[in-house]
């Protein structure tokens, strides 16, 4: 019966990985092409989705890799005991790759299981593996299997089952034999890379060696064809040309999923050679170093057990690793779109309030205390007392400054508040993109010049928007409190609408920019700022509020004026020109990041990799 040593929470785990990786590596702007250049992401995609047993034994997939001529059917055949043709005759294995599985799996064992991501076909004929037409939903995923007798009575089973795959010679000029070697490289547990003395060091298998030991598990060298009796010695002197070669080759340094260097994971392979012997028996390929396992324990035995084990979790290794690396790169670039998003509405928070506060409405500020005076007059009316005189003093106080205003900066201070702010606007735009464009130097095509100048000439096509009077109402409260405290200064309504006639009413607003204009370094705010900057214009109007007692109201209106301008100038920039530049590119790039759930992913690693079964002998997890 079939069963699995995974926990059922790592399962579950590893299959959020294998769904949630591919939606991040998208949702970074890269192609699924892409994916299988991810460290060890294409091995722990071709692992079956459990560790696979039967009767205690664990399913070890081993392929066999070299060019050709180096002995692979040979080889083959020693395992499996299938008559492959071997020698100097012509492979029948060219185009595609075999699998030889024990006949006790025949009925218990999915293969598709064991091989994931692969077109199964059983083996009939020997002649169905040449033909190049078979291959379907891509190059080098069609795999033949075959059945042999686990049952070699001068050999002790081991635990483990043997399922030895042969591909097909990659130096031959069938030129897609290499991609269809190269794919069966991540699924095996082990590698057993065979070579003969007069190729070993051919380009194309210096090549395949640095393929094969960037991908796989545990990787056997194996030196065959020597000649007797100096096998061992010669064994030796090209296993030491190949470290010397793997050493300074610049192809050797690059690093594999698990952080080692591919000429470091070389010099770890276990090393076996065997003499040129038409009737050469498994026992005679020896290891070269005397302390290592024989060659059977080593593909079936407890030292084949160990080996999967191994290679399992290093292979988890590097997915996990990849796994994570990925998470936290959707995590951090989710971030900084957000940080962006952020530190480009601050902009527009900025320029607004200062366009906001470069004006004031003071005409519709008094405006409204008339109107308020004017509500409360009847009860002025009633009284019996008027300290006229004092009145007649502030009468002549505002008379000489509404002289020196008109006489001064009246004409220099009040403008069209509608054709103020669309100039003001402009500025900001152009001030608003050079920013934008400084704070995203990556991000050259989304503020290129020309959708820049495009965005400006869009926004260009919308007015201010309205003000509303929220602004002033919640002033009538203050003024009726005034008017109740103040009475006697209802005799000046006549006053207080000459001053209106004198600031424009609702038509101008008080300009409050000193120099430099408000983008530059000397740009004022409110009212009050503007008249301690020397606004001539801005103090004299300060002052009359003064003589009126209602410098606290101005203050206020000043305020709420600003805060409530600013907030529908920032909307009227986000809606019709940061939004269609960039800002909708970048909400749906957060929204696909925020889906791909870069979170769960890194919790996910860290549950597989706290619950990791540990082993105990060697021999279980």
């Amino acid at each position: 019966m079939l069963q699995t040593d995974f926990p059922h929470s790592i399962q579950r785990e590893l299959n959020r990985l294998l769904k949630c990786v591919p939606g991040m590596h998208r949702a970074l702007g890269r192609t699924d092409a892409d994916l299988d250049a991810l460290p060890g992401w294409s091995e722990l995609m071709g692992r079956p989705g459990r560790i696979i047993a039967h009767e205690g034994r664990i399913c070890l997939v081993c392929v066999l890799f070299g060019p050709s001529g180096a002995g692979k059917s040979t080889l083959f055949r020693l395992l499996t005991g299938i008559p492959v043709p071997a020698g100097e005759t012509r492979r029948p294995m060219t185009f595609h790759p075999t699998a030889a599985v024990p006949e006790p799996l025949r009925d218990t064992l999915n293969l598709a299981e064991l091989f994931p991501d692969y077109q199964l076909h059983p083996l009939r004929d020997m002649d169905m593996l040449q033909n190049l037409l078979l291959d379907g939903r891509e190059p080098g995923k069609d795999l033949f299997f075959q059945y042999y007798p686990d049952d070699q009575a001068e050999r002790q089973p081991g635990p483990a089952w043997l399922v030895l795959v042969d591909v097909p010679d990659f130096n031959t000029v069938e030129r897609s034999n290499r991609a269809r070697a190269e794919a069966m490289l991540g699924r095996a547990e082990t590698v057993i890379f065979l070579v003969y003395p007069e190729a070993y060091k051919d380009a194309a298998v210096m090549e395949q060696l640095r393929a094969a030991a960037g991908r796989a598990g545990h990787l056997v060298y194996v030196v065959t064809k020597l000649s007797a009796p100096d096998a061992g010695q010669t064994a030796q002197t090209i296993w030491e040309d190949v470290r010397h070669h793997v050493r300074g080759a610049p192809e050797f340094q690059t690093t594999r999923g698990d952080g080692r260097r591919i000429s470091e994971f070389v010099e770890q392979a276990g090393v076996y050679y065997a003499r040129r012997d038409p009737e050469l028996r498994l026992e005679d390929i020896r290891a070269l170093n005397p302390d290592a396992p024989d060659f059977w324990s080593l593909v079936t035995g407890r030292d084949a057990l160990e080996v999967y084990w191994s290679n399992l979790l290093a292979v988890l290794d590097q997915g996990l690793t990849t796994a994570q690396g990925l998470a936290r790169e959707a995590a951090t670039a989710r971030e900084e779109l957000r940080r962006h998003l952020k530190t480009a509405d601050q902009r527009i928070v900025e320029v607004s309030e200062r366009i906001a506060g470069s004006q004031f409405p003071a005409g519709e500020l008094v405006e409204l205390i008339i109107d308020v005076v004017k509500e409360s007059r009847p009860g002025w009316l009633r009284m019996l007392t008027l300290p006229v005189a004092r009145a007649a003093g502030m009468l002549l106080s505002l008379r000489g400054l509404f002289a020196k205003f008109r006489k001064t900066e009246r004409k220099a201070v009040l403008r069209d508040r509608r054709e103020l702010e669309q100039r003001r606007l402009e500025e900001a735009v152009d001030v608003l993109l050079s920013a934008w464009r400084r704070d995203n130097p990556t991000e050259t095509a989304l503020f290129s010049t020309g959708r820049c100048r495009e965005a400006a000439r869009r926004f260009q096509e919308y007015a201010p928007p309205p003000v509303r009077d929220d602004w002033k109402e919640a002033l009538r409260a203050d003024v009726r409190d005034w008017s109740r405290r103040h009475p006697w200064y209802g005799s000046l309504v006549g006053t207080l609408s000459e001053m209106l006639v004198l600031l424009g009413g609702a038509a101008l607003v008080l300009d409050l920019a000193v120099s430099g204009g408000i983008f530059g370094a000397v740009g004022q705010l409110g009212v009050a700022g503007a008249a301690g900057a020397g606004s001539l214009g801005a103090g004299t109007v300060l002052k009359m509020f003064e003589e009126l007692k209602l410098k606290d109201i101005l203050e206020k209106a000043d305020v709420k004026w600003r805060s409530q301008r600013r907030d529908e100038l920032e909307t009227h920039l986000r809606e019709h020109l940061a939004r269609p530049l960039f800002v909708n590119e970048w909400q749906q790039r957060i929204r696909v990041l925020e889906e791909a759930d870069p979170e769960a992913c890194l919790a996910a690693v860290e549950t597989i990799r706290a619950s990791w079964p540990r082993r105990d002998s060697g021999a279980r997890p």
